[in-house]
């Protein structure tokens, strides 16, 4: 399957995304913030990354920008508690591969990752 990298501040949903994500047989590595992510990022080789949108430092809309210098084929899925169109309209706009809002259905995120790696991996 694929390896995996969650970037979230939140410590409870990575641990809810790594659990779900390896049963489906997927590696995840977690990162709870922005540097955090883009240094590990920097070392590992991943398939997809799981990005929040709102994380105190750096937003994820930023860590995008970083992740777009340097590749611009990584899926890069957005994850937000905020359903607003305009902000999903600027993540895709900025390169991101797709985008759910938090709370999601488990389906619909393996449903979005699944997509993702298909037309990105």
């Amino acid at each position: 399957m694929a390896r995996v990298l969650v970037i979230d501040d939140e410590k409870g949903m990575c641990w809810a995304l790594r659990k779900a994500l390896e049963d489906e047989g997927h590696e995840v590595i977690t990162a709870y913030s922005g540097p955090e992510g883009l240094s590990l990022l920097a070392r590992e080789e991943v398939d997809l990354v799981l990005l929040d949108i709102r994380m105190p430092g750096m937003s994820g809309l930023e860590v995008l920008g970083h992740i777009r210098k340097e590749d611009k084929e990584l899926p890069v899925i957005i994850m937000t508690a905020l359903s607003s169109l305009p902000t999903a309209l600027e993540a895709l706009q900025r390169g991101a591969s797709g985008y759910v809002t938090k709370p999601f259905q488990l389906n619909n995120l393996k449903e979005t990752i699944n997509k993702a790696l298909s037309v990105y991996g």
